[in-house]
């Protein structure tokens, strides 16, 4: 077990242009004032990061989700991916950093009970 990250996280400020900040950044959580988003519901931060609620995809998306499998992040939401669909493409495409995209990460349905 690493105590350090492997990969560091991108700026997720993207050096306070607004066009390429994170947006989980921009949405106000109940338990943030600012920018520190922690959502209780991961579907909500999902849509947010996939542009299902305004139809604009986070710009960060995909180096958040290579940051997170990267580092083995277990929990929360990544670069739009649920915990089960992050876990899966960690043992489906182990050292296979290339394949760590979106596109290819499994259905949300897949999971669902």
């Amino acid at each position: 077990m690493a105590l350090y990250s492997r990969k560091a996280a991108p700026d997720w400020s993207a050096g306070d242009d607004p066009d390429g900040e994170a947006k989980c950044r921009k949405f106000p959580t109940p338990h943030t004032e600012g920018s520190d988003a922690w959502f209780d519901d991961m579907e909500e931060a999902a849509d947010i990061c996939n542009g299902v609620t305004d139809g604009v995809v986070c710009p960060l998306r995909a180096s958040c989700l290579v940051q997170a499998l990267t580092n083995c992040e277990r929990f929360g939401c990544w670069g739009g991916l649920s915990q089960q669909q992050l876990g899966w493409m960690r043992k489906k495409f182990r050292n296979k950093p290339q394949k760590w995209t979106v596109e290819n990460a499994p259905p949300i349905n897949l999971f669902k009970e």
